[in-house]
């Protein structure tokens, strides 16, 4: 079998100056291993680049894709918000305006039946009872004598605030008996 450049593969590579495999060439050739090694290197080089571009391109596509879908769901999650505040807010009105007070009127209601049930009786039946107690203790001998003995005492201090000038001027005056006053 004949080899390009020699007789054999050793005697081709030799002369093709492909020295870093078999030894060192002395004469190049127009076309040898290095172009073929080069051309291959080159080919697999830019098919591998094109490969990592395309992975690159993909995963920039996915990235774009994610953040696009991140954003419709903040748009969707704001709407939601929207809307529920919305609908709150149609329901504090309409709750305010016509289930509120009838919920506040039920409650006055059952306050007012249990106060005139319970509560109203047994303060009527303690005023009365509080009635009677001041009654009895006011016709008592005991009220009498107290209530004459104040009564008395704010009688003299009235005459002696009339008595203090006519005393001062004319010196001591006889006694009024207040006795008969005090009642």
């Amino acid at each position: 079998m004949a080899y390009f450049g020699g007789s054999n593969p050793e005697s081709y590579l030799k002369s093709s100056g492909s020295g870093a495999f078999l030894g060192s060439g002395s004469k190049p050739m127009a076309f040898g291993w290095d172009d073929a090694l080069l051309g291959v290197g080159t080919a697999l080089s830019g098919a591998f680049g094109m490969m990592g571009a395309q992975k690159q391109a993909n995963t920039q596509a996915a990235i774009a894709n994610a953040q696009l879908a991140a954003q419709a769901d903040a748009v969707r999650n704001a709407r939601e918000m929207q809307k529920g505040s919305m609908g709150m807010g149609m329901f504090n009105t309409l709750f305010g305006s016509t289930t509120a007070p009838d919920i506040e009127f039920g409650r006055q209601l059952a306050a007012k039946r249990k106060e005139y049930s319970e509560f109203l009786p047994k303060q009527t039946g303690l005023e009365r009872e509080n009635i009677r107690w001041q009654t009895a203790f006011g016709t008592s001998p005991e009220a009498r004598a107290l209530s004459r003995q104040e009564r008395m005492g704010r009688l003299q201090e009235t005459i002696a605030g009339y008595m203090a000038q006519p005393t001062g001027m004319f010196g001591p005056i006889a006694r009024i008996n207040i006795e008969s006053l005090a009642g």
